[in-house]
Order: C-alpha cells, then structure tokens, then sequence
C-alpha cells in the first residue's frame, strides 16, 4: 500500500487495486462517498516506535472502497460503542486542531494524519502497544435523516492467510485483518456541525477488553463529564420511577442497590449503558414500564454512556457538607433506623453513635455531667 518499496506495508496486497487485473476484482457496489483515504504505518523498533509513512492519499478503487465501507459498515454495526467530545485543550489534546486544519483546507489530508499519527505515537510510548496500520478516513454516508459525514481512525494489524495464485499454487497472502481491527475512533462532523455534546465515538475491536485509554487521549475526547452527567441524570429517573411505584424504604433500597451493581459492573467492564439490557436486569417483572420511564423522562439519556464510577455512589449513598460538618452515609441506614429525616422539619436524628463519639460530645457539652 504505500509507495516506496522494502517498506512492511508493500508486502501486503496493494489497495489502490493496481496489482490485481480487472477480471479478478469482485463488483462492489459502494455505500459510502470517499473523500480522502490514507494509511500511515507504525512499528516498533527496538522498544521505540517508529512511523513509516504515506506521502500521498490512496487512490479510491474497488479495493479501497470495499475496505472502506466494510470498516464503516463493521462500525456501525458493533456494539458497545462509548460517546463523547472533543477536549477543549488543544495542546494536549491536538487531533481535533488537525483535524479543523484539514477541514478549513489550511493542511493537506496527508498533514493532517501525519500530525495525528505523530500524536498517537505520543500516547503509544507508555504502553505495550505492538503499533499497527493507522487508518484514517473521510467519507459521507447516507442515513435515515440524510447524508452523514464521518472521519475515522482505526489500527489494524495484518493477518497472514492463503491465496491461490494464477498457476494455481496455494501460496501465503498478508492482508490487512479489517474484521479483527484493534481499536477505531469515529468523529460524525455532521452532528458536530450541528452542535450536538455527543459526537465522537469510540469502539473496541477483536481482543479488546475495553477501549485503551492511549487511544482515548489520542482522539482527544471527553467522555468522562458527560458520563458523570448521564450517570447523575440516571440517579434522578430512578428516584422519580421508586416514587412513582410508591416503593417502601426498604423496597428503594434494595431498588437502588441493584442499579448500583448493574451500572458498576458497566463501568468495571467498559460496558456502554443500554436502556433496554438495563431494564431488563434492573426491573424484570415489566422492563418496558421502567425502559419508558427512562425514554421519556426528559433527561435526554441515550444509549452509550459508560456510567461514571464516581457518580455511582448517589446510588447507594448520602452526603452533604457545609463550612462547618460533613455528613456522609448510606441508603440502607435510612432502612435501619439509624438515621431518621424528619421532612416537616428538615432534620437528621443519628441513632447507635460510635462511643469514641458520645465520650468525645460529652466533654464538649455543659450538661455532659449531669446527664450522668
């Protein structure tokens, strides 16, 4: 695939279709409208890693437009994807500038991609990462609401096969492995336009337990506010749904507990939240009562947030603090007795005190004495 010969990259099969004749080429009816396609190689070396690049884009044949849109099909396709935007700080985070740099025509499509690739290589260098095929795309795809315009950023790694050759001899064959890609990032520049907070996706690929957090940093994109917003959101439908099903304290409780592990387990596993997975776990009995709920709530939550750690804990816990004291417990202690709230009055009573506590209280007070 790329020019220069010896590189690892022209070992595989050339996807610009010039080393294969016509009649051994497929029909391919294209689904997407191609604008600009590249790969940039990146290997490691010694421990180090080093970029062998392309210096012109590759040329749209029948090849190039199968791998294409096999990869934008495969996308859209696979589950599990996690949502977010860009990183406001563009110096840490540069893809988005280079990206804007090649859209407003101030840098080529092979810049652009030579500046990300020399970004990912940045975020590779703390991690085991073996390196790969970068693959970066721009294409337009239609949709039910019209023609959807996409960047995408992939590393794929290449597979050792068998072919047939002309004389019929079955020969090896390195090909690029589209269905195994490791990693993809995808950028819809037409909801970004549009202003939408979720445009940037992420995907893990073959093998992949979660989306490496290198190639989060890579793409510059901000999924942890807004999973922390969608977590809260979530918190807050979840109340009004106990209330509406009148729930005891003790049946809210247990309510919230399992949302608590269902949600937690996403999190530990990089699992994206789906409304209708969740409410089947979380409220077997009528899922769709609860999955409704969820829908038409108001809160605007979709599908794909992977919920947030830390907003987790609203869950199953209380706390509060003002300049002076900090209260901090959890939902089963309103169960217990422990903690008492009185609404009319807006008070807390704390029952079962630790004695440390009570002897400590005791010397603060005026009337500890005589209340022996």
């Amino acid at each position: 695939m790329l020019q220069n010969k010896g590189k690892l990259a022209d070992e595989r099969a050339d996807l610009s279709d010039t080393s294969t004749s016509a009649d051994a080429i497929p029909q391919h009816n294209a689904e997407s409208d191609i604008h600009n396609v590249i790969v940039h190689t990146i290997k490691k070396v010694s421990g180090q890693f080093e970029v062998d690049p392309r210096e012109s884009t590759i040329p749209v044949g029948t090849t190039i437009q199968r791998v294409i849109d096999t990869l934008a099909s495969l996308y859209a396709a696979r589950a599990g994807k996690s949502h977010g935007k860009f990183e406001n700080n563009l110096e840490l985070y540069p893809f988005s500038k280079h990206l804007d740099d090649y859209l407003s025509a101030t840098v080529s499509f092979v810049k652009a991609t030579k500046d990300m690739t020399a970004t990912l290589v940045r975020e590779m260098r703390q991690t085991a990462s073996p390196g790969g095929h970068v693959f970066y795309a721009h294409f337009t795809r239609s949709s039910s609401d019209g023609k959807v315009d996409y960047f995408i950023s992939a590393i794929l790694n290449d597979e050792l096969g068998a072919a047939l050759s002309q004389s019929k001899d079955v020969v090896d064959n390195l090909h690029l492995d589209i269905k195994g890609f490791r990693l993809a990032g995808r950028v819809n520049l037409t909801s970004r336009n549009a202003g939408t907070e979720k445009y940037v996706s992420f995907i893990k690929g073959r093998g992949q337990d979660k989306v490496s957090d290198f190639f989060k940093s890579f793409i510059g994109c901000n999924n942890s506010i807004a999973a922390a917003v969608e977590t809260g959101n979530l918190r807050t439908v979840l109340e009004e749904f106990a209330l509406s099903k009148k729930m005891t304290d003790v049946e809210k409780s247990e309510f919230f507990r399992k949302a608590y592990v269902i949600c937690k387990s996403y999190s530990d596993d990089d699992l994206p939240f789906e409304t209708e997975a969740f409410s089947n776990e979380l409220w077997p009995g009528n899922p769709q009562e609860l999955s409704a709920a969820i829908s038409t709530s108001g809160s605007n939550i979709s599908d794909g947030f992977i919920p947030h750690k830390g907003s987790l804990n609203q869950f199953i816990k209380f706390s509060a603090k003002s300049k002076h004291w900090k209260l901090d417990f959890d939902r089963v202690a309103l169960t217990s007795g422990e903690i008492h709230y009185d609404l009319k009055k807006g008070e807390i009573t704390i029952k079962n005190l630790p004695l440390d506590l009570i002897e400590r209280l005791r010397g603060e007070s005026p009337e500890g004495d005589d209340d022996d």
